[in-house]
């Protein structure tokens, strides 16, 4: 199902079957998360077991991108106190019945002996948020609704507060809904979802380009209550257009009549190495292949490090690793690399590398980016024949340059040859 920015029929459905009931004074303890480190709050009225309270909202430290920083702050300070959830202050279970902004009124499980101007400890849970896809409604950079959505996904995930639902997970969920709106589902498996708890909070929202700014209209809504706690609106540059990068898996599979622009297909290097497209065999069955061929045997075929490329820049912090299925013309062995950048200098690179077993058969090759240890030749001098300075040695996933795949003279026999690469991916 495609999740479009109009979600009111699907926020109505999720709020009926996760709403929870105040009526009860008895909190439930065994249903809520783990709890948070306290937040300091001061009372600002009392009475019995009510009372309201003005919440110290935590600040986010401040990140690599301040508009991500900005838009992850905002949802924590409308997210971290929503009502309907179960905290505890100074040690008495309480629940949150009305939220405005960074004052709450709580009732509590037991009367409450604080003064007004009282300083007190609260405990919040930590929070489920969903993050559904934005839609770029306007633009032709779609890649900027991923790049947004997945930095402020890490932004979320790093601030502490949040536990961030799969997007399978809510694809499911969604697509149940939607079956039990057309009654499709049993009146005994709709009565199951009832136990779910999917999530207390949806951010979901819309991306328009108006001349090189961007316009961004976010709602969150919480579940329990339906309720929309924020609209968050900004017009901002987002990216420089050198700064975009690339967080889709890749899908890389060589077919049709041409291959992505990003790879340096054709291109030659004095007679030691050629790139381009074996269009009779692929992987699985697959009809194409892009090929490496390469000759190893003159005397200075140790040096030669034939190699295909990929030149867009990529945002792999949310990808465990690389792969790919490799076949050779001999038993070879491959090289798999990533140059990665400094934030402040996209010219101070480092590379890091793998290697990989290659026959006459195809064969899948996995790769963990955790695997990858810093380039030895990078340093002897590899740097300056890509015009680049050399790093501190930090994998900085969130800044990859480009990253290749290919066979070093130096690790195999003196002979001429083929390497062939298929159904790139990268994996989580």
């Amino acid at each position: 199902m495609k999740i479009k920015w109009n979600l009111n029929v699907s926020i109505i459905i999720i709020s009926a079957v996760f709403v929870c009931s105040c009526s009860a004074m008895r909190i439930d303890k065994k249903a809520e998360e783990p709890y948070q480190l306290g937040i300091s709050a001061k009372v600002q009225s009392i009475s019995d077991r009510e009372a309201v309270l003005k919440v110290a909202i935590p600040v986010l430290k401040a990140g690599v991108d301040k508009v991500i920083n900005d838009i992850a702050q905002q949802v924590v300070e409308k997210g971290v106190l929503i009502e309907g959830i179960t905290v505890e202050i100074d040690s008495v279970p309480a629940m949150i019945l009305e939220a405005r902004g960074n004052i709450i009124r709580i009732a509590a499980e037991k009367p409450l002996a604080f003064s007004v101007g009282s300083d007190v400890a609260l405990k919040i849970p930590r929070k489920t948020i969903a993050v559904v896809d934005f839609e770029v409604i306007r633009g032709n950079r779609k890649e900027a609704a991923r790049v947004t959505l997945e930095g402020l996904t890490s932004a979320l995930i790093d601030s502490g507060h949040f536990e961030v639902v799969e997007r399978a997970k809510l694809k499911v969920l969604l697509e149940e809904l939607e079956l039990s709106m057309t009654g499709l589902m049993s009146e005994s498996s709709s009565s199951k979802k009832g136990n779910l708890k999917l999530a207390d909070l949806i951010l979901t929202g819309t991306m328009a380009e108006m001349k090189e700014m961007w316009d961004i209209n976010l709602r969150l809504v919480n579940v329990g209550t339906g309720r929309a706690l924020a609209a968050i609106a900004m017009r901002t540059a987002l990216f420089s257009p050198l700064e975009m990068r690339d967080v889709g898996p890749l899908n890389e599979s060589f077919e049709g009549t041409a291959a992505d622009p990003s790879w340096k297909i054709g291109y030659k290097m004095r007679g030691a190495f050629h790139i381009g497209i074996d269009r009779k065999m692929g992987a699985e069955d697959s009809r194409q292949s892009l090929t490496i061929s390469f000759d190893f045997s003159g005397k200075e075929g140790q040096k030669i490090f034939a190699r295909a490329e990929n030149r867009k820049k990529r945002d792999l912090y949310m990808y465990r690793g690389v792969e790919f299925f490799a076949r050779s013309s001999q038993a070879l062995t491959g090289h798999f690399f990533i140059l990665t950048s400094k934030p402040d200098d996209s010219n101070v690179m480092d590379a890091w590398t793998g290697e990989f077993e290659a026959d006459t058969e195809w064969k899948q090759v996995k790769i963990p980016f955790e695997s990858l240890t810093i380039g030895r030749a990078w340093i002897m001098g590899g740097a300056g024949k890509y015009g680049a300075r050399l790093g501190d040695q930090v994998l900085r996933l969130d800044r990859v340059e480009l990253f290749g795949i290919g066979v070093v003279g130096r690790n195999n026999p003196p002979v001429k040859g083929q390497m062939g690469i298929d159904e790139i991916r990268f994996y989580r």
